[in-house]
């Protein structure tokens, strides 16, 4: 019976286990986020959004400014990850496919370090309002994993 209920045990572990790689692992042509770890600043076990915003301007300065249409190859106004690449652009991948309108603020045709912060502030906090569940305005582990773009 021992033997049975420590088997049972470790199933149980291995299950959960297995459904929290499969929480963090993105989906096809999407990059890995951060880990909940690595964005809890204060340790406390939830995120607020100041830690996740913090996140994002350190996310944000990884992105270097850049004329649109260096980029948009094809000229139809969204940039693919796969145009983001050949122009040597990296930190956009987790947003997919970027209609232009949305990340040129100021619609003068250049990508500014301003665009950039705006961008990147604007999807953190529509992420972290989906995530937020129960709308306490903190996010638990568990809600962490819904924290996609």
């Amino acid at each position: 019976m021992r033997h049975a209920c420590a088997a049972l045990a470790l199933g149980l572990i291995l299950a959960s286990a297995a459904t929290a790689a499969q929480a963090q692992t993105p989906p096809p042509g999407r990059v890995a986020g951060p880990s909940f770890k690595a964005l809890d600043a204060n340790h406390d076990g939830r995120l607020s959004l100041d830690e996740v915003l913090a996140y994002a301007k350190k996310t944000c300065t990884e992105v270097q400014p850049f004329r649109i249409a260096d980029v948009d190859l094809d000229g139809d106004g969204r940039l693919t990850p796969e145009e983001l690449k050949q122009a040597g652009i990296k930190g956009l991948e987790q947003f997919g496919t970027i209609d232009v309108k949305e990340l040129d603020i100021r619609g003068d045709g250049y990508i500014s370090r301003e665009d950039l912060d705006e961008y990147f502030r604007r999807k953190h906090r529509e992420a972290f309002a989906r995530a937020d569940a129960n709308k306490d305005g903190t996010l638990t582990p568990r809600e962490f994993a819904l924290f996609r773009f």
